[in-house]
């Protein structure tokens, strides 16, 4: 019964995806900022429903984020969050839609990569210093335009028990233009537990990652705004990161209890620095 609700649930999802493709190459286009933000929370959150995953937030969202990814008045919020799998990106969206920083990898993705184009996904060569200053100037461009940029600081993903060090450059123009960098953890439970299932890493495939979802019997995902930071303008990117990570490893802490892996945050700090620093 598992296995038919899982291909059940996989069709679906595979299937949608080229609705949204359509949609993204379509409709998108056509519709004003504010439509553009309802659709990138729309879409996300049909497809969670088709895997199977139920999405709540917890913590303090402005209304307008909230509905559609933009702020009144710039600049617009940047999201610093945990990454743990595939489903990141529409557990977020579907909470706060935002721009999102992506390896420029993905953009080569088959149907994904096709629609992260057309959505306004900003790509980065994270192996170019170059690459990083521009890809700085395109953040600090959206976040004057009031719409919220999302970044997965720690680079690559985990199993959600454990935060890896944040690389802090990518934090400059917020510090820059004083914008709110507001931290983030997901977490994914089954049964109402904290699981690794949903993980895409170590050695799990995509595939693997994906069927582990679709066949969890009560999949869920809460993405926990943190305490936000608003006097980024009076900080270095270095502390804002620590900051954030602090915040983002006592919460994964209070969710995991002995299960959390406790990286040194000092050692941590320092490998962020000389990362940053090639």
């Amino acid at each position: 019964m598992k296995t038919i609700k899982g291909i059940w649930r996989f069709s679906r999802v595979i299937c949608y995806t080229f609705v949204c493709l359509f949609q993204a190459y379509t409709r998108f286009k056509r519709v004003d900022r504010k439509e553009k933000g309802r659709m990138l929370r729309y879409y996300p959150t049909q497809v969670l429903k088709l895997a199977g995953v139920r999405c709540s937030y917890e913590g303090n969202v402005p209304e307008l984020l909230h509905e559609c990814g933009l702020t009144d008045t710039p600049p617009a919020y940047m999201v610093l969050s945990n990454h743990i799998s595939w489903l990141d990106i529409f557990s977020l969206d579907s909470q706060l839609p935002s721009r999102f920083i992506a390896k420029a990898e993905i953009a080569k993705w088959p149907v994904f990569g096709l629609i992260a184009q057309q959505i306004g996904t900003l790509f980065i060569n994270r192996s170019s210093k170059r690459a990083i200053l521009r890809i700085n100037d395109d953040i600090r461009g959206a976040l004057c335009n009031c719409e919220a940029v999302t970044i997965f600081a720690e680079g690559t993903t985990t199993f959600g028990n454990e935060l890896l060090p944040i690389k802090a450059n990518f934090i400059a123009p917020a510090c820059e233009i004083g914008a709110t960098v507001q931290p983030v953890i997901l977490s994914y439970k089954n049964k109402g537990k904290p699981t690794k299932r949903a993980a895409f890493a170590g050695d799990v495939t995509l595939f693997g990652s994906l069927w582990n979802v679709v066949t969890m019997e009560d999949a869920e995902v809460v993405v926990h705004f943190l305490e936000p930071i608003t006097n980024t303008k009076d900080l270095t990117r270095h502390e804002v990161a620590k900051i954030c990570e602090e915040r983002m490893r006592a919460k994964l802490q209070e969710i995991w209890g002995d299960e959390y892996i406790a990286n040194d945050a000092n050692a941590a700090e320092a490998l962020a620095k000389a990362i940053a620093n090639g």
